[in-house]
């Protein structure tokens, strides 16, 4: 089943399961997201990326250009192994690496959850490719992809025990918004998927037909 194939069936089962006003807060905040223009805002095809310091999941600083050693680096902004889109995202861009790899495009993973949340989402999907903490989002400001929580939002990820306190080890209650950046070798964005609703996420077959078309 393809990734949107799944994540299309998870949102029909959370709108179902999930009480209506909290749906109503999170497609609120989706419209919100839209009016507010983030997307526009957000480095954009031609923009250059900073090589920005993060850390990996023994918690050691590593600098995106140390893990860029190819044609295509691929970075997968995600919200945090809490969420579940996200989780079904990762495990298919792991079971196409191969295939990335074969037309020199690696794949990383970038949230702001700790080391620690971040080692546990590295485990359970089983990803054989690096998952990268960006302390604070500082690196996901820079880019242009960042959002704080409504209050009401707020309220409704601590009934459902999610606990950005321990996550993200500080209060900002900031996430990204799921976002594929594609850099070439120097850096340079090649190719950007920006989507405000996080239920919606690319087919990661879709992205590989584009690199193989871009490969030299």
């Amino acid at each position: 089943m393809k990734l949107q194939e799944q994540t299309e069936q998870l949102k029909q089962e959370v709108l179902i399961r999930m009480p209506a006003p909290i749906v109503e807060t999170f497609q609120k905040d989706i419209v919100k997201l839209k009016n507010d223009r983030l997307k526009e805002h957000a480095l954009q095809v031609g923009d250059t990326v900073s090589n920005s310091i993060l850390r990996n999941i023994e918690g050691h600083e590593i600098d995106l250009k140390s893990i860029h050693t190819s044609n295509f680096l691929i970075l997968n902004f995600y919200r945090g192994g809490w969420c579940p889109y996200c989780n079904m995202e990762l495990r298919e861009y792991e079971r196409l690496k191969g295939q990335f790899n074969s037309i020199k495009a690696n794949i990383v993973g970038i949230s702001a959850e700790l080391p620690q949340q971040g080692a546990k989402t590295h485990a359970k999907n089983a990803l054989t490719y690096p998952i990268l903490t960006d302390v604070d989002a500082t690196f996901m400001k820079k880019m242009g992809i960042v959002f704080t929580l409504s209050e009401q939002a707020k309220k409704d990820f601590v009934g459902f025990g999610v606990d950005f306190s321990n996550i993200h080890g500080n209060e900002d209650y900031q996430l990204p918004v799921p976002a594929i950046y594609v850099i070439d070798k120097e850096f340079k964005i090649l190719f950007i998927h920006f989507e405000e609703d996080y239920m919606t996420r690319l087919e990661p077959s879709k992205l590989l037909t584009i690199l193989k078309n871009k490969t030299i």
